[in-house]
């Protein structure tokens, strides 16, 4: 196949203009020829924006106008397996947002779909084509640090803690998970690519907001079957800008990255420190431009991330992020949910479902009576 394989953009929210928009110029090989939204404000954008001028209200009328090759599909959580499984249905190759699905169940149907298609399942793990993370890998696998014997990780978003904010569907009941779902797809899938498989898990959640339905503050241990022990923490009470931090512990050294002050994350290279013997510091934080286009098109992130999906649809390989990785971080997510409810170390692999609606509904809230002021108000 030598011409530009035919996309749908499907999900017309963040996911398409801070992250993937910027990048679509570079990648030659791709061509968006229709988006898929409900909202007609966001179906006129995308045309205004991009000149995507295909748009469609449901991903069905989109399949059966278009002929397409490939999905790009970013709508939220509870619909990934319909969509994914139609895509499957009529041959399309699916570039699928993380998380993948909402319980391993859910994974199970979409991988079956696909292989039974014949077709490219891809989880869109992006932190596996990010330069930085490639540095911390390439640092472990070196022997910089020796054995990793832990990992720390906090993602806290302190812009978020107002509580006028829109929640949207992130906040809802529906996705059957919150911020542990959301950016517990991105850590565990790290912290596997350093520490190895995780056996067990222990969780607590909490809702600390005046709106979300599920939870935005949590702490998970994970027991990493190479004995290594990975321990998570987010809340949206942070009160500083955001940050994503990890600090990873070997025998002989601590390897310490987060995002670079005052950046623009999708380009800039995070810091990165290697530590040793309490006073010693080595920077290996990759080497940066300053322009942000030059940097996007060398190494964004998401510009090589949609290059792997087209070399891996156009040769038939299986993609680095396959189906069995996107599954593998929703197992564990999975497994977090259920030991807070049953107050519990639980193993892996998992064998029962919980009910998520019923797990939230009676999560005890801890609502704040401070009132927030938007931006702007006196």
């Amino acid at each position: 196949m030598n011409r530009p394989l035919r996309m749908a953009f499907v999900g017309l929210g963040s996911c398409l203009h801070t992250m993937f928009a910027p990048v679509l110029r570079f990648v030659e090989a791709l061509e968006v020829v229709a988006v898929v939204d409900r909202q007609d404000d966001r179906l006129a954008q995308a045309r205004d924006l991009y000149g995507f001028s295909n748009g469609y209200h449901t991903l069905e009328a989109c399949l059966d106008k278009e002929r397409l090759d490939a999905a790009l599909i970013a709508t939220p959580v509870y619909e990934h397996v319909a969509h994914a499984v139609a895509c499957a249905e009529r041959g399309v190759h699916v570039l699928l947002e993380k998380p993948m699905a909402r319980t391993p169940r859910e994974c199970d149907t979409i991988i079956a779909a696909h292989q039974k298609a014949g077709t490219i399942l891809m989880i869109a793990f992006m932190k596996r084509f990010n330069r930085s993370m490639r540095t911390v890998t390439q640092l472990i696998e070196e022997g910089a640090i020796g054995s990793v014997m832990g990992i720390r990780h906090n993602w806290d978003w302190g812009p978020d803690e107002s509580g006028w904010i829109d929640p949207g569907w992130r906040g809802s009941v529906k996705t059957w998970g919150g911020q542990w779902q959301d950016h517990g797809s991105h850590s565990v899938n790290l912290t596997q690519w350093w520490a190895g498989p995780i056996r067990s898990v222990i969780a607590t959640f909490d809702i600390t907001g005046p709106y979300p339905e599920v939870e935005n503050d949590y702490i998970v241990i994970c027991t990493h079957a190479s004995g290594a022990r990975s321990a998570h923490q987010a809340t949206r009470y942070f009160h500083r800008e955001g940050e994503e931090h990890y600090l990873i512990f070997g025998e002989t050294g601590t390897i310490e990255t987060r995002h670079a002050s005052d950046v623009w994350r999708y380009t800039t290279p995070h810091e990165i420190t290697l530590h040793r013997y309490g006073r010693l510091r080595e920077n290996h934080q990759p080497q940066h431009s300053r322009n942000w286009l030059l940097e996007g098109e060398r190494f964004g992130q998401y510009k090589i991330e949609l290059d792997h999906f087209v070399d891996c649809v156009r040769s038939g390989k299986r993609p680095i992020t396959d189906g069995e990785m996107g599954r593998a971080a929703v197992e564990v997510i999975s497994a977090a949910y259920l030991s807070a409810h049953e107050k519990r170390e639980v193993t892996l692999p998992l064998m029962q479902e919980l009910d998520y609606e019923d797990f939230f509904g009676n999560v005890a809230p801890r609502r704040t009576p401070v009132q927030y002021l938007k931006p702007g108000q006196p």
